[in-house]
């Protein structure tokens, strides 16, 4: 099930809220919290029964695990266990076929490929499972119960794409009974960020994905302008998808009156990879920092293991994205860059101090984050030098016409129409005016602040009610088509 769904918004919703904030008021706490768990289990396997099957072996195995550290003198070794059994399910669901076929590649071996199925979100509940796992070998958790335990692992706002919550950034909230209660100043907030990520989902990033696929289906046929909008499409799509969804799985969150860690800070207002790193996917992030980074000695032990220490951490946050090269090159390629960043502090610093070298700066990473988006979002490793040659070409030869046009959905029918009747046979005007309004507001949305941050500061104005209105409106006519989350696929 996903948030951008009929079912999810006039069904599980509605239920969910209504049904778990009806015990709460007959003080039935516990029972309100199972019933949230089981809707959860509901919503992860909506759609295959296998993935309930799956989600239960990960959450008892490591629950398993946490029990037998209560009795047991051996607690990192039982760490050690679990986080190999997490990996364990991780590598087969999401690298095994990968495996193969390198293995198959390099010693020219023929062992049949699994064709396994990547079940959703599994690299985020096996990563919330393992900083637990860690914590708790550690000694800096504790055992819970059943129930909150799994409370803490199949929360439904956060189960499919994150943000990657601690155990004790949420654990606390379910025990929290002043927290059961109903209200509407944290509903309304909710249903405002709720609305708002859907609009930005629906509206923008499911429209912006279709030049951005085209473009990089077709990249023998790109020119230089049309393969710089693809990229930018693609980047602006990115961004606007999984900021989407995480500003609505904060919203879901505050209607149950529960806090969410943010994911996004404006992370295309960064003047360094380095800080949009700090911005983009933060609890992914604080996971590779504490549970690798730190581990490994951080910056503790000289300028060699620092840079060694970036580059492993950002190898495996490529691998983490998916099976394929593209994406360890793409995150190794941010390791190099976030070092060399490191290397040239001092001259960055310096240029930071004035306004046209702070721009400078702002421009610079921009470019190179866009850049190394063509990397991350290229279908094979060859296709990377094949769509730089066309973005590096300076030719035009009229492609962005065939991009734009591939903006054409239910929304432009009678602007089309009307467009037919007025122009002729030059009616693609209208798909190009379309698409550098689409470009336009995806700039423009990229360095405004996030949704959470206009949500928090509290009232909104009577003028805002009619454009949230026409925004949901909009969105829910929209939903002829569920397009899924692109970081559920990671």
């Amino acid at each position: 099930m996903y948030f951008n769904s009929y079912i999810f918004i006039f069904l599980f919703i509605p239920l969910v809220l209504s049904v778990y904030f009806l015990l709460n008021r007959h003080h039935k706490y516990r029972l309100s919290q199972a019933w949230v768990v089981g809707m959860s289990l509901w919503f992860y396997s909506y759609s295959s029964p296998g993935l309930f099957l799956l989600i239960m072996a990960s959450m008892i195995g490591n629950y398993v695990c946490s029990a037998l550290m209560e009795r047991c003198r051996h607690r990192r070794l039982l760490g050690a266990a679990g986080v190999i059994y997490d990996l364990g399910l991780l590598f087969y669901f999401k690298y095994f076929d990968f495996f193969i076929t390198n293995v198959n590649g390099i010693f020219g071996a023929d062992w049949p490929l699994k064709h396994v199925i990547l079940p959703m979100g599994i690299s985020f509940y096996t990563f919330q499972q393992i900083s637990y796992i860690v914590d708790r070998a550690a000694g800096k958790a504790p055992h819970y119960d059943v129930l909150d335990y799994a409370s803490f692992v199949t929360f439904f706002p956060q189960l499919v794409a994150g943000p990657i919550v601690r155990h004790d950034e949420l654990v606390p909230q379910f025990r929290d009974e002043q927290r059961k209660h109903f209200s509407w100043e944290n509903f309304s907030k909710g249903f405002v960020l709720f609305t708002l990520g859907l609009a930005k989902k629906v509206l923008l990033a499911d429209i912006l994905a279709l030049p951005a696929d085209y473009g990089f289906a077709n990249i023998a046929s790109l020119d230089a302008p049309a393969a710089l909008l693809v990229m930018l499409s693609y980047s602006f799509q990115l961004y606007l998808d999984f900021s989407a969804y995480s500003d609505m799985a904060l919203g879901l969150g505050q209607m149950m009156n529960i806090r969410l860690p943010v994911n996004f800070d404006s992370p295309y207002r960064s003047h360094s990879v380095k800080e949009f790193w700090n911005r983009w996917h933060i609890t992914l992030g604080a996971f590779l920092t504490e549970y690798v980074y730190f581990p490994l000695g951080g910056s503790r032990k000289g300028k060699f293991r620092k840079a060694l220490n970036t580059l492993v951490v950002f190898f495996l946050s490529g691998m983490w994205h998916g099976a394929a090269w593209t994406y360890i090159l793409w995150g190794t390629s941010h390791g190099i860059i976030i070092t060399l960043e490191d290397l040239l502090k001092k001259p960055l610093e310096k240029l930071e101090k004035s306004r046209i070298g702070s721009f400078v700066r702002w421009l610079g990473a921009f470019i190179l984050i866009n850049l190394t988006m063509v990397i991350f979002r290229a279908d094979s490793l060859g296709d990377i030098p094949l769509f730089f040659e066309k973005l590096f070409s300076f030719r035009a030869s009229g492609a962005v016409k065939e991009i734009a046009m591939q903006t054409d959905n239910s929304f432009l029918f009678i602007p089309l129409q009307l467009a037919k009747r007025l122009l002729g046979e030059h009616f693609d005007v209208m798909y190009l005016l379309y698409f550098s309004a689409l470009i336009a507001v995806g700039a423009v949305l990229c360095r405004c602040r996030e949704a959470w941050v206009y949500t928090g500061k509290g009232r909104f104005s009577k003028k805002a009610l009619p454009v949230l209105a026409l925004l949901f409106f909009l969105s829910i006519v929209s939903l002829s088509k569920v397009v899924v989350f692109l970081y559920s696929n990671f």
